[in-house]
Order: C-alpha cells, then sequence, then structure tokens
C-alpha cells in the first residue's frame, strides 16, 4: 500500500499537463460520510477492541496543478467519531487524517467526471479517557471518486477512499496515568490499521 500510493503520487505529477478550457485556481469542497474498519487488542485479554463504525466529514482544499490543466494538488482532512471498548468501558475517540496529495481524472463525460485522488500525511487518534495521550502515525490513502457538475463552478462528488495507518506491532495506541502508574490496554494488533469510508459533498471553485 505504501509503495502503490508513492507511485501514484509521482503519476499524478509526472503526466502531461491536459488542454482544455481555462478554469479557476482553487477548489473546495465539503463531504459527508460514512466510515469502517479499524481494529486494536486488548492487551489485558487479547480480544479484538474495534472502532465503532459511523459518520465522518471531510473537507478538500485543491490548487489547479497548471493553467489549463484539470488535475489538483490536494489537501486533505478528514474526522470521525468513533468509539473503542478498553476492556473496562467504553471511550469515545476521534480519529483524523491530514494527507496531502493531488487528484488525476482518469477520463470525461459530458455529465460525469471520474477521478483518482491520493495522498500521505498523518493520523491522529485521540481518545476521552481522562488522562489518555494522543498518538500520531504515518498514514496514506487512495480514492475513486466521480464529480457531476451542476455548472462550470459548482459539482456535486462523490468518493470512496481507503486509508492504512502504519504502526508498531504492539504499540500502545491509547494510555493513561493514574494512581497505580502508567496504564496502556489498548495496543495496535498487526503493522496497519486498515479503514475505508465512503463520502458525497459537494465542491466549489473560486
Amino acid at each position: 500500500m505504501k509503495h502503490t500510493t508513492l507511485i501514484a503520487l509521482a503519476l499524478l505529477l509526472a503526466a502531461p499537463a491536459a488542454q482544455g478550457d481555462e478554469l479557476p485556481l482553487f477548489q473546495a469542497a465539503l463531504h459527508g460520510g460514512y466510515r469502517i474498519g479499524g481494529s486494536l487488542e486488548n492487551v489485558d485479554t487479547g480480544d479484538d477492541a474495534d472502532f465503532a463504525e459511523g459518520t465522518s466529514f471531510a473537507l478538500a482544499l485543491e490548487l489547479r496543478y497548471a493553467k489549463g490543466d484539470d488535475r489538483y494538488y490536494q489537501l486533505w482532512y478528514s474526522r470521525q467519531g468513533s468509539e473503542v471498548d478498553d476492556g473496562l468501558e467504553t471511550h469515545d475517540v476521534d480519529i483524523e487524517y491530514l494527507h496531502v496529495g493531488g487528484t488525476l481524472p482518469f477520463s470525461g463525460y459530458e455529465h460525469a467526471h471520474p477521478y483518482f485522488a491520493a495522498g500521505l500525511g498523518a493520523t491522529r487518534f485521540s481518545s476521552s479517557a481522562a488522562g489518555a495521550d494522543d498518538r500520531t502515525h504515518f498514514s496514506g490513502s487512495m480514492a475513486f471518486g466521480l464529480a457531476v457538475p451542476l455548472g462550470k463552478n459548482v459539482a456535486l462528488r462523490f468518493e470512496a477512499r481507503g486509508y492504512l495507518t502504519l504502526v508498531d506491532a504492539d504499540s500502545a495506541i491509547f494510555c493513561r496515568s493514574d494512581l497505580n502508574g502508567g496504564v496502556c490496554r489498548i495496543v495496535a494488533s498487526g503493522s496497519s490499521i486498515f479503514q475505508a469510508e465512503g463520502l458525497a459533498g459537494i465542491a466549489v471553485r473560486f
């Protein structure tokens, strides 16, 4: 996944510029979505501690690659409010992604424009548990989407995006310190954490 994402990003920057009508330089898109996946492990029992699936939202800020080009550099932020059970109680958990990458259209139709997107950046896990430490890890994402123009400067967007977060096996994700010393009940169950997200939103060019 890591190498595939790096190759995809290189293709976004190396592909020849497309010819077309001059379009606005910037684009912003707001999405609502639903995210699933992600599994940890309870260090005391060995049981899986899955992140609860649920709603998410995402914001994309995009800069046109070049005049007459329909590729964009992209700054992508996505956040999900989830839950995880540490064996004693259930804690609210925020899972956030911040990625830098780009978008690349791969064909064009009159009423729909499919595209590919990829990014690299960081994932932050933060828990509501008292005294729990936030954790940040390197991650990447890839997506396939469809833009449906409503006019020259507005489009609906539908996207499926996958996230892969790299972690050290058996590394603690949520830790806290209390009167009994350090407590780290939830750990990564492997070397990566995968989540998938379906999104719908609107993009505005300006």
